[in-house]
This record gives structure tokens, C-alpha cells and sequence, in this order.
């Protein structure tokens, strides 16, 4: 019950930071609370986990959800502006999916080579400093002016989310660095990535865990409300540092410092 209840807390931080929240649940779940799971198994669960935030997040921002909703289904009466708002999000979803699919496939024939922990740790660091990169890339480019969102703009966003099935590139990090790239402002960026991590999470899940469904325990309900309560808590504060502060630092430094301690494990 602890257990479910930290690893929820984790996702619940995690989730808002440009952090990968899986790689945090990996490593938490590997380094405090080992129990045999491979690594394939870990990510599901990881993904599992995202639901209680993905509650959040459809609570924080209920009333764009809503209107979204009532938007699609009255699609052919909108204006092309709304269309391509929707088609953006579409195809964004489509084609992260796809990828992300595949990606998760690699990583699950190879996963005999993540039966050490240090290993664990240290592919997460690794993907963990290309995050960085990525944030630090944009980071660097010159305020944004106001952009249509075109399809060719979607099949990249969907390209930089889809990266996320490896642990260690966070979704939300990947997928605003992308789109900075593109040179869309950082605050419809913002708003975009978290709009765009409703529709994935749950076709991860009803794709990839349907066991988990079929498996409900007390512990898996303990973990999705601290999730979500934790997810909810700090969701408002977080989103305000993600705007002040240049989260590249903040996430090389964090694995540089996980390479350091294996090394010293090592």
C-alpha cells in the first residue's frame, strides 16, 4: 500500500515536469521497491499509472475539454481555424501512437538487457540528457510569433511525442521542445502538450493493459488516486516554474548526477 501510494505521488510530480514521469516510475520501482517485474512489465505499469493524471488533468482543464468535445462533435460546422485545432490534435495522436508502438516493441525484445538495475539507470540517464538537449534547444531560439497549426506541423509534434515510449525522453518535454522547434509559442505549447496526453494515455492503455483492468487490486486503486490528488496539487505550481525556469539545466543535472552514482555503484 506504501508502495502504491509513493510510486503515485512520483507520476503525480512527475507528470508536469519535462521529466520523463515513466523513466521517475522506473527507477523508483527498480532502485526502493524491486519485485522481480521486467522491464517491459515496468513500463506498463508506468503507463498504467498515467491515468490518475491523466484524471487530473482533464479536472484542471475541464471546461476546454468540454468544449473540445462538443467541437468535434459538430466538426463540419466549425470554422477551418477550430478544424485544424482538431485535426492537429488528430493527427498528433495518430502518428505518436504508431511510433510509439514500435519503439515500445524494441524495447520489449530487448528488454534481457535491462535485468540489471545500474543498466536501468543508466539508459534512463542517457535518454534523460537528450531530453535536455532537446529543451535546451528551444530554449535558446528567439521569442515565437504566432503559427498555423498545419498537418506537416502535427506529423512532427506526433514524431517528438512518440519518442517518449522510451523512458528517460520525457512526453511533455519532447513534445514542447518539438513544437518550439516549429516555432510554435510556449505557452499554446504548453497547453497543446497537455491537451494532447488525454487521447494517448488512454489508447496506451486500452492498447497495452487491459490485464491491469482485468487484475484490479486495492493497490492499484491507491496508486491512481495518489496520482491523481498529487497530479491535481501541484499541477498550477508546476506549470508556473516550467515557464520561469530552463528546465534543460535542471534535467541534464539530474542525470549526470544518476551516471555519477552508478558510476560510483560501479
Amino acid at each position: 500500500m506504501f508502495e502504491s501510494l509513493i510510486l503515485g505521488a512520483v507520476q503525480g510530480i512527475a507528470e508536469w515536469l519535462p521529466v520523463s514521469s515513466e523513466a521517475m516510475i522506473v527507477l523508483v520501482k527498480t532502485n526502493f521497491f524491486p519485485n522481480g517485474m521486467s522491464f517491459s512489465e515496468l513500463i506498463s505499469y508506468a503507463i498504467f499509472l498515467h491515468l490518475g493524471t491523466l484524471l487530473a488533468v482533464t479536472v484542471y482543464y475541464w471546461k476546454h475539454v468540454k468544449k473540445l468535445i462538443i467541437e468535434i462533435f459538430s466538426y463540419t460546422q466549425l470554422n477551418s481555424e477550430k478544424k485544424n485545432y482538431i485535426n492537429f490534435l488528430a493527427i498528433v495522436t495518430i502518428t505518436s501512437g504508431i511510433l510509439g508502438m514500435i519503439l515500445l516493441k524494441i524495447v520489449e525484445h530487448y528488454e534481457n538487457f535491462f535485468v540489471n538495475d545500474v543498466v536501468i539507470n543508466i539508459f534512463v540517464a542517457v535518454f534523460l540528457i537528450i531530453t535536455a538537449v532537446l529543451l535546451y534547444s528551444t530554449e535558446n531560439k528567439k521569442e515565437q510569433k504566432e503559427v498555423s497549426l498545419t498537418g506537416k506541423r502535427a506529423l512532427i509534434t506526433g514524431f517528438f511525442q512518440g519518442l517518449a515510449a522510451i523512458p528517460g525522453i520525457s512526453r511533455s518535454g519532447s513534445t514542447v521542445a518539438g513544437m518550439g522547434l516549429l516555432g510554435i509559442k510556449k505557452e499554446q505549447a504548453l497547453e497543446l502538450s497537455f491537451i494532447l496526453s488525454i487521447p494517448i494515455v488512454l489508447l496506451a492503455n486500452i492498447i497495452l493493459n487491459s490485464r491491469e483492468f482485468l487484475n484490479f487490486t486495492t493497490e492499484h486503486f491507491v496508486a491512481l488516486i495518489s496520482a491523481f490528488v498529487f497530479g491535481l496539487l501541484t499541477i498550477e505550481i508546476l506549470l508556473r516554474i516550467v515557464r520561469k525556469i530552463r528546465f534543460s539545466y535542471f534535467v541534464g543535472g539530474f542525470a549526470v548526477l544518476l551516471l555519477i552514482i552508478n558510476f560510483v555503484i560501479l
